[in-house]
């Protein structure tokens, strides 16, 4: 995540076809990967409490003050009152919950490729933090923000959504909900699926079924949704757009596979947003709400991104990734 900061045809058996043609698709992600899908004893639906227990432990070890690359990468984006969060017990109690309650997938490839999870004090409230590469290692720093420790979902994602729109006197105000969980645990989802797909390449691959339709490479997408409106905005380098467009932009984007406006940023964000809302949705039991309301507080449209119908269409695709053995090879 940056500082400032997914017809069928047949006639027999349509069911079938369509998990059959999804398993294809996953297969042939696996196959360019250089996967061999065999039972490995981190298999992740496998996960025994005591593996799990012992997976956390292994995370919590590497709890630790930032990187001075981690740093010197804020402060070249003009942060320069960086320094050290040093978390008190109940802090660390609630960053061990967290790490327990990620998809077994994530956590196992933190196990094998987390250097340092670190979190940090002096970054502007709408910023979050940094999924970093350590030199010559292969291996992630994840730096954060304290302050999500503390803060609510709502605010979060209301603080990112606005940056999107400037005040146009209309009274217009776009506020976002997510339910279901708190910020430390959509962001560490986040932010875990970044390190999934950097070591294991998933949205560099061309034929993968989360690039295929979609994306062309990692920032261009395929024509058709290039010209959306919901493309055009400040997350893909956009123009900062009146409020009073609110509603065209969210229109826009629910004739999209996109979860939110962030995930158009790039093939990489439209991953770790959809792995991070498809747990929010599936093991939370929470939703993403988009509101647009007037001067008065009186909400004129909503919008609610994981009910889009090619949102939904992009479920299987993350259950079946999450449910399959380790994605790339040197992680067993």
């Amino acid at each position: 995540m940056p500082l400032t900061r997914l017809k069928i045809s047949r006639i027999i058996d349509p069911c079938a076809y369509l998990k059959h043609y999804r398993r294809m698709r996953l297969q042939i992600l696996v196959a360019a990967l250089g996967i061999a899908l065999m039972p490995l004893a981190h298999a992740t639906q496998k996960d025994s409490p005591q593996n799990e227990a012992a997976g956390v432990e292994v995370l919590m070890a590497r709890v630790a003050p930032p990187s001075q690359e981690a740093v010197d990468a804020f402060k070249k984006a003009g942060i320069e009152d960086i320094r050290p969060h040093m978390l008190t017990a109940s802090e660390r109690a609630r960053v061990e919950a967290v790490l327990a309650s990620l998809p077994s997938l994530n956590r196992h490839v933190l196990e094998k490729k987390l250097h340092h999870l670190a979190f940090v004090d002096g970054i502007p409230g709408e910023g979050t933090g940094l999924t970093s590469s350590v030199a010559k290692t292969g291996l992630y720093d994840i730096t954060l923000r304290a302050s999500i420790l503390d803060e609510l979902l709502l605010t979060f994602l209301t603080t990112k959504e606005r940056r999107v729109f400037t005040d146009d006197g209309s009274g217009i105000r776009v506020t976002v909900k997510g339910t279901g969980t708190d910020t430390l645990t959509y962001v560490l989802l986040h932010e875990s699926t970044h390190v999934m797909d950097k070591s294991c390449g998933i949205t560099a691959e061309p034929r993968s079924q989360f690039v295929t339709g979609i994306w062309t490479n990692q920032k261009e997408m395929v024509p058709a949704l290039a010209s959306s409106v919901a493309a055009t905005t400040y997350f893909r380098g956009g123009r900062l757009l009146k409020v009073g467009q609110a509603a065209t932009v969210y229109d826009a984007l629910a004739q999209t596979p996109f979860v939110s406006l962030y995930a158009t940023a790039s093939a990489q964000e439209d991953f770790a947003e959809f792995v991070a809302w498809h747990e929010i949705l599936k093991r939370h039991h929470g939703n993403l709400v988009i509101d647009m309301n007037d001067a008065r507080g009186n909400t004129l449209r909503r919008w609610e991104p994981l009910t889009f119908p090619e949102v939904q269409t992009r479920f299987a695709d993350v259950d079946e990734l999450l449910a399959s053995q380790i994605p790339c090879p040197g992680l067993s």
